[in-house]
């Protein structure tokens, strides 16, 4: 077996270095293209849309700390562009999204079936458990090209989706440019289910940016805030998705609900919380790995140690909240555990269960072993990472996460 780690390359390949280089001329020349304030963005995104309602006006603190977080950070040029683009396309979702909510309001109050959450730390079989969930011919889950694009383009729904595909893959086929190792730790098509968190960035209130870049200030400042609004926007845009492409039930996957379940509850009191348990070292450890990637392209390298530190530390921080959340809530039916250990051992067998305890209906057993014959490229053991290289001390994590560990009985390696 290669035992070689996944993630090889600490810096900037010739390309990323090339285009850094670009972007660092058009910065110092003060070109928009290079503009990444708060201002700029709000403009850039009207003049694409021709819109000009941004709705509930909480979004622009959130962008305003969002862009100075950046702007403060150790980013590269290049990521400076990156970013604003990234940015400007989030704000004209959103233009779009109010824009689209005026003009069907009385569709968006219809209820969209109870919608199924699966949520945990990212690495413990949350993406395997929503795909299965899936199968059921009644539910559905979000695809990538739905999420990062969730407002119709287009009047006919067939011209739409093409367009609509073809947008998600051109920023795919980039992305996987600069990160290929993507393919072999997290494989992400058009049409792959994907994690919600997308449609939060559309208020700007995402988590996801201090996980994926290690920009705490940013993350301390928004662990702090009522999360309400949000989720009632990202409520909006379930609600415009499911118009679309009605479902009886959404299957769901977002490891960020584990820091803001008080708020998600609150939003969906009908929730069905499927919750993912797995040794935490882990699960920190392959994800470090995972966001390295997104160190590189925005810091122009990775500090594996500053990684661990930062990831290692929101962990604690989510599922400490989420267990205070959970028993302020009080009512365990709401939600199921999942071992990750009993899930690999027999997904089936785990599918039933779970649908079992919300009444859903079943999955057939011959859809669900089709699916994980389906030899995707990052099938479990594909992806090689150590816990070493990010300063994961396993001892003291074990130690940290006890309480975590012994409440819902997860099975770790010894020290």
């Amino acid at each position: 077996m290669n035992n070689a780690p996944t993630v090889r390359r600490e810096y900037y390949g010739l390309l990323e270095t090339v285009l850094n280089q670009c972007a660092g001329i058009l910065k110092a020349l003060r070109l928009p293209i290079a503009d990444l304030s708060a201002p700029s963005i709000r403009t850039s995104a009207e003049r694409t849309t021709g819109l000009s309602d941004w709705g509930n006006p909480l979004h622009r603190e959130a962008l305003e700390r969002l862009v100075d977080m950046v702007s403060g950070e150790e980013f590269t040029a290049l990521s400076n562009v990156v970013t604003r683009q990234a940015m400007i396309k989030a704000a004209a979702n959103r233009l779009q999204m109010v824009e689209y909510l005026k003009k069907h309001e009385h569709q968006m109050n219809k209820p969209f079936g109870r919608p199924v959450f699966v949520l945990g730390f990212p690495r413990t079989g949350t993406t395997l458990l929503q795909n299965l969930l899936c199968l059921d011919p009644g539910r559905r889950a979000l695809p990538f090209w739905e999420l990062t694009n969730p407002i119709p383009i287009h009047e006919d729904s067939g011209t739409d989706r093409s367009a609509r595909i073809q947008a998600a893959e051109n920023v795919l086929s980039l992305a996987y440019r600069f990160a290929p190792e993507m393919r072999t730790i997290h494989e992400i098509t058009a049409e792959t289910a994907e994690e919600c968190w997308y449609l939060f960035f559309h208020c700007f209130a995402v988590l996801n940016y201090d996980l994926q870049t290690g920009t705490q200030d940013f993350g301390d400042w928004l662990l702090k805030q009522d999360m309400r609004w949000a989720y009632e926007g990202y409520r909006s845009q379930l609600a415009i998705l499911n118009h679309n492409w009605p479902t009886r039930n959404l299957v769901l996957k977002c490891p960020e609900h584990l820091w803001f379940m008080d708020a998600l509850l609150d939003v969906f009191p009908d929730a069905c919380v499927i919750w993912t348990h797995r040794d935490p070292v882990a699960s920190i450890a392959s994800y470090c790995s995972l966001i390295s990637l997104t160190h590189r392209m925005h810091f122009g390298n990775m500090q594996p140690h500053r990684i661990g530190t930062h990831i290692r530390r929101r962990f604690h921080q989510g599922v400490t909240r989420a267990m205070a959340s959970r028993d302020a809530y009080g009512k365990e039916d709401t939600f199921f555990d999942v071992r990750f250990h009993e899930l690999v051992q027999d997904p089936g067998v785990m599918v039933d269960q779970i649908t079992d305890h919300f009444g859903l209906p079943k999955v057939a057993n011959e859809a669900i072993q089709n699916w994980l014959n389906n030899g995707r490229s990052d099938k479990r053991g594909a992806h090689q990472y150590s816990a070493d290289r990010y300063g994961l001390d396993r001892s003291a994590i074990l130690e940290e996460f006890q309480p975590y560990i012994d409440r819902f009985g997860i099975q770790v390696k010894s020290p």
